[in-house]
């Protein structure tokens, strides 16, 4: 009798072609590169040794494509009411945990398999319904398969809505937060615009000195001052001026940031990095540079708040969307109730059978 070993070298006797390397060192996992197609006599024990059997014949190098249209037939032989299809079910189950553990794409508490071939071949559930001879158990794995399909777009329709929900509610407190923030800095501009004082830049350890000098301490503060808290230097038009040293993640000093503090407590900082200009007379004038910035400060939360507001209408319709696939949803599972309800009054009904016929035989002796 003929082995499926040697069942599998006889496929590949006086053929003019190159061999492949056989995987493990199985002949019957052998494939010549410019075979038409895959004949699987036997099983593996992993489904990555299925595919990588298969992929010997599809991947790149199979030169079937200068005659035979660039078309690869894989066949897996496999025998009705066998432990063909225990050995199948095994490889589904494998598959499960490899293929969608892995690589992250369970969306719903139970575990889908995947098809062999990812455009259009069989998955390792209908070939066990195939080969047990019950096309109930191929129509319930097919039922399963859809199932789960409409399952994973319900979980991604549910994630969407609540993503939407999330981001309506941060918006709301970003545009509350935006609204508050331009209260405050219009109360600084309007205490600005009825100061009548005097408007220098006033250092406490310089109270009389020239702009020039001013920004040469200034300069030298940035030089030489070192620590994480904000730090009064002085005053411009009654409003603080603060220093504050920047450190990166490793500890190490980066550079000293300027401030003028408003009425309202918010600490506008000088430039867009905080440090000073090079001049001296123009450090010295930081302050006021630093004030005259407060309308395009407004402008800017007014463009942020038109921003978040646009995104209203649209995160609104998805909130308030209606998943169109519910009624299939519940149509299907309870066809699979009912199948599966079927599918065990068949095996029940098998299961007496072979009784009743011990019954007869015992009766006819």
């Amino acid at each position: 009798m003929e082995t499926r070993s040697s069942m599998s070298r006889s496929l590949h006797i006086n053929r003019d072609l190159e061999k492949l390397e056989p995987y493990e060192g199985k002949p019957s996992c052998t494939v010549l590169r410019g075979e038409e197609g895959s004949n699987a006599l036997d099983l593996p024990d992993r489904p990555a040794d299925l595919e990588q059997r298969n992929g010997r014949a599809v991947r790149k190098g199979n030169t079937v494509k200068l005659w035979g249209g660039n078309v690869v037939d894989i066949v897996i032989y496999g025998t009705e009411k066998t432990l063909d299809a225990y050995k199948f079910n095994l490889l589904k189950n494998k598959q499960m945990f490899i293929n969608q553990i892995n690589n992250g794409t369970i969306a719903v508490r139970r575990i889908d398999e995947d098809s062999m071939d990812e455009d259009n071949g069989m998955n390792f559930a209908e070939f066990v319904a195939i080969l047990s001879g019950n096309t109930d158990l191929l129509n319930k794995a097919k039922l399963d398969n859809r199932i789960m399909q409409l399952e994973k777009e319900h979980a991604i329709f549910k994630k969407e809505r609540i993503r939407a929900e999330h981001k309506i509610s941060a918006n709301r407190q970003e545009i509350e937060k935006a609204e508050r923030f331009i209260t405050q800095v219009n109360a600084d501009r309007k205490y600005i615009t009825a100061y009548t004082g005097e408007r220098t830049t006033l250092l406490l350890n310089l109270p009389q000195a020239t702009a020039e000098e001013t920004g040469r301490e200034l300069h030298r503060m940035a030089k030489t001052y070192r620590s994480e808290a904000y730090a009064t230097i002085g005053s411009y038009m009654g409003l603080n001026l603060l220093v504050r040293s920047e450190y990166d993640f490793s500890g190490t000093f980066d550079r000293n940031t300027f401030y003028v503090e408003g009425r309202s407590g918010l600490k506008y900082r000088c430039g867009v990095s905080g440090a000073l200009p090079l001049g001296f007379v123009e450090s010295a004038q930081y302050p006021k540079t630093t004030l005259d910035k407060l309308p395009g400060i407004i402008d800017t939360q007014r463009k942020k708040i038109v921003k978040l507001q646009s995104e209203f209408p649209t995160l609104q319709e998805i909130v308030s969307r209606r998943w169109s696939k519910a009624d299939e949803l519940a149509r299907l599972k309870q066809e699979c109730r009912d199948l599966q309800q079927r599918i065990d009054e068949s095996l029940k009904e098998a299961e007496r059978a072979p009784l009743s016929s011990q019954e007869d035989i015992d009766k006819a002796a």
